[in-house]
């Protein structure tokens, strides 16, 4: 009896979450500092960073964070010798922020009873303050330059040290809680954390990888677009021969010095903006060029490159033989408007090979051909004919005798041009003579490519 009555007396031991306070705000600052690591480590991939990273990390000459990440000493080597990658310390800061975050989410601070596991915390907050107060004097000593974001990230890592130093339980309980952390949570958080180093780092590599792919691309493409390469990369090509019909129908003048032949397709968003490239340099440029079309539609209708069987622009042959037919029925200035008209209607014209679709295309381009002023049945009759099917295999077969299949392509006095989407490619190339674009003498009109009937 005396037993049991004292077993009733005794007060049994209750789980209760010690000081939940200070664990979530510790939750909350690591994940604020979290998201502060992630965008010094886009900077210094030298990617978009978030807008108010971009705000804290603006343009001030004291507190520019990109001069301060780009630096040698914001860097870490993963190991010693020559060739070892080198990280940014923000990836290691997101790492540890995830580390106190997770920690204090299933962790938290420990009962008095288990108070020895709160060392691993405090170990590591306190090599991360002590890591905290080593690149602010970096900064202060030897780069003279402040990043406001990395001072931000630092000072979370003095709350965090408070808050760590608090959770420390100093005092006894009188009640007895239910021990806590369990020896399983605590193996459990440490793996998670080490787990998470590993993805913290494999993922800022490939954020390193990333802006560096970003930057190059950047720079290609200004070496790409650059007036002076584009001369040296023109001049360098080799003249081919391109074939001038004896009824072709140029673009601007057909006296001028200079001859363009461009390849392109109706549906081709790219061949639409070497349209309009071409159109503005004419205009630049008045009397210096004159420009020859040829087709080459990406549909298997018409074109046998095994590239476009089961992809390539669907009905892209009606379109060209539309506008082939309208050479033929109006002439130049026919010509030329329905070239202008499918160039302007473009998103309208149907892309799914089908009976129903096919003939709604059909009907389109007879309204069109009835709107510029063309008889409709000679319209639909040339567009059936064999000519004009012959007319499109002909520049079928000289584009892949060049071995150009990727459209548009472009030509100017026989040599191919790249760098064509830059207005001040046309200018250089185009405001001097001929002479100097292409390295020969200026050839007349008839003499520009083999004339062919």
């Amino acid at each position: 009896m005396e037993t049991a009555d004292v077993s009733a007396a005794a007060p049994l031991p209750v789980f209760r979450q010690p000081k939940p306070w200070m664990r979530w705000s510790a939750v909350a600052l690591a994940l604020a500092g979290w998201c502060i690591s992630l965008g010094l480590l886009l900077i210094s991939g030298g990617l978009a960073a978030k807008p108010l990273m971009e705000l804290a990390c603006g343009g001030h000459e004291k507190g520019n964070c990109a001069s301060v990440l780009t630096q040698p000493q914001a860097y870490v080597a993963l190991w010693s010798g020559p060739g070892a990658p080198r990280l940014p310390v923000a990836a290691f800061g997101m790492a540890y922020f995830a580390f106190v975050g997770l920690w204090y989410l299933f962790v938290g601070p420990p009962t008095h009873n288990r108070r020895f596991w709160h060392l691993v915390i405090l170990a590591v907050v306190g090599l991360g303050v002590w890591s905290s107060l080593r690149y602010i004097g970096i900064m202060r000593y030897e780069l003279h330059q402040w990043c406001a974001g990395c001072l931000t990230a630092h000072a979370i890592n003095g709350l965090l040290l408070a808050l760590t130093l608090l959770a420390w339980p100093w005092r006894r309980p009188a009640v007895p809680p239910q021990p806590h952390p369990g020896f399983r949570l605590v193996l459990a958080t440490i793996v998670a954390g080490l787990l998470g180093l590993t993805t913290h780092l494999a993922a800022a590599y490939s954020v390193l990888l990333l802006g560096s792919v970003q930057r190059q691309s950047a720079t290609y493409a200004a070496v790409l677009n650059d007036p002076e390469f584009v001369r040296w990369d023109f001049n360098r090509q080799p003249a081919v021969d391109l074939p001038i019909y004896a009824d072709e129908v140029f673009a601007g003048s057909p006296d001028a010095p200079n001859t363009v032949v461009v390849f392109g397709d109706f549906y081709c968003p790219h061949c639409r903006q070497a349209h309009e490239a071409l159109v503005a340099a004419a205009t630049r440029h008045p009397g210096r060029t004159r420009v020859a079309f040829r087709y080459y539609p990406q549909d298997p209708e018409c074109n046998s490159n095994p590239d476009y069987r089961s992809g390539g622009h669907p009905s892209a042959c009606r379109a060209a033989r539309a506008a082939e037919a309208a050479r033929r029925v109006g002439g130049r200035d026919a010509y030329l408007a329905m070239r202008a008209k499918l160039w302007a209607e473009q998103a309208r014209l149907p892309d799914v090979p089908s009976a129903q679709q096919s003939a709604a295309q059909r009907r389109l381009f007879e309204d069109w051909a009835a709107e510029l002023g063309m008889d409709r049945r000679a319209f639909t009759a040339a567009m059936d004919s064999p000519e004009v099917a012959s007319r499109i295999a002909a520049d079928i077969h000289v584009a892949e005798r060049l071995g150009q299949s990727a459209m548009p392509v472009i030509y100017l006095n026989g040599k191919l041009l790249r760098g064509w989407s830059n207005a001040e490619v046309w200018d250089a190339l185009l405001g001097g003579s001929v002479a100097t674009i292409t390295g020969t003498a200026s050839q007349p009109a008839s003499q520009a490519g083999t004339v062919r009937p």
